[in-house]
């Protein structure tokens, strides 16, 4: 019967402790949690982000003589580089930066768009004497 009772004291106080543990760490395991729920909402503005932009430049190409034109929501650290059939973003996620290249086969003319402030802008995408021009206004 000691034995039994030695047990179920042991089996006892380790519920009380895992309790106390689990309690002393749950506010870590929601900011965690918190953490990554804000960088799944970058990751999905981003590539929305780069959805509307590649379609918009995709349209251009098949139709030359018309303007692509659309508000747009541009997220926090990114900057955009246009240069030659290339469309290069540069973002940064949880501290770390993050590349993403889209080649076209017409060229742009030449424009970065470095540190924009978070904000609605509205993109507006071009043929100018053969070169895409794509502008952020």
């Amino acid at each position: 019967m000691t034995n039994l009772l030695e047990k179920a004291l042991i089996t006892g106080f380790g519920i009380f402790i895992l309790t106390i543990f689990i309690s002393m760490i749950n506010p870590f395991i929601m900011q965690v949690s918190e953490f990554n729920n804000t960088i799944k909402n970058d990751i999905e503005l981003y590539e929305d982000f780069f959805f509307d932009v590649d379609t918009g430049i995709k349209f251009i190409i098949e139709n030359p003589n018309a303007t692509y034109i659309k508000n747009i929501e541009y997220p926090r650290n990114l900057n955009v580089t246009l240069t030659g059939f290339y469309c290069k973003y540069e973002y940064v996620i949880g501290n770390k930066s993050n590349y993403k290249i889209f080649e076209y086969i017409k060229p742009f003319i030449n424009h970065s768009y470095v540190n924009l402030s978070t904000n609605n802008y509205i993109l507006s995408i071009s043929i100018v004497y053969n070169f895409i021009e794509v502008q952020f206004n």
